[in-house]
């Protein structure tokens, strides 16, 4: 258990039946049985705390688990089980005209085309003896535009100053 080998107990038993005598030795050892078996106690009561612990963090996340599943509905659950891919929900999913195909009826108006436009009518081009010159409309000059008034600076109101009566 300690690792000891025999001659090392055996060392050891020799040294205790000088030490302690022949008389008392009986009673040494039962009473390092005693404290042998209340050690070996006290290990097994430590390992079964631990042994509890592990089994209740593993409760908490089969809990966590049981929860998640829970929130979400057992039709979605066998779903992803029984077609993960989706295919057989594709292959089973009503065609988008499914309307039409039972009534009869054409959902769908057709757009008919807009009529054509008349073509444009070009305006002739001047010829150079034609020729009229045009210019763009004067820009107006800036300095002959009047300037903005002044403003005046506003006036700032001036702080309170702050005493031990006026409250922050």
């Amino acid at each position: 258990m300690f690792g000891f080998s025999w001659s090392e107990i055996l060392i050891i038993g020799v040294v205790a039946l000088v030490f302690i005598g022949p008389n008392d030795l009986p009673k040494a050892m039962k009473t390092a049985a005693r404290w042998m078996s209340a050690g070996r106690k006290l290990a097994r009561e430590f390992q079964g705390h631990v042994d509890d612990l592990v089994r209740e963090a593993e409760l908490d996340e089969l809990r966590e688990q049981a929860r998640k599943l829970a929130m979400t509905p057992l039709s979605s659950h066998i779903e992803a089980l029984v077609d993960p891919d989706k295919e057989i929900a594709k292959a089973m999913a009503p065609p988008d005209n499914l309307h039409e195909l039972l009534s009869g009826v054409q959902t769908v108006t057709t757009v008919e085309e807009p009529a054509p436009l008349p073509p444009a009518i070009a305006a002739p081009e001047p010829t150079t003896a034609d020729s009229v010159h045009v210019s763009a409309p004067p820009t107006p000059d800036l300095a002959e535009a009047k300037p903005a008034k002044p403003r005046k600076p506003r006036a700032k109101k001036a702080a309170a100053p702050v005493t031990s009566e006026t409250s922050l």
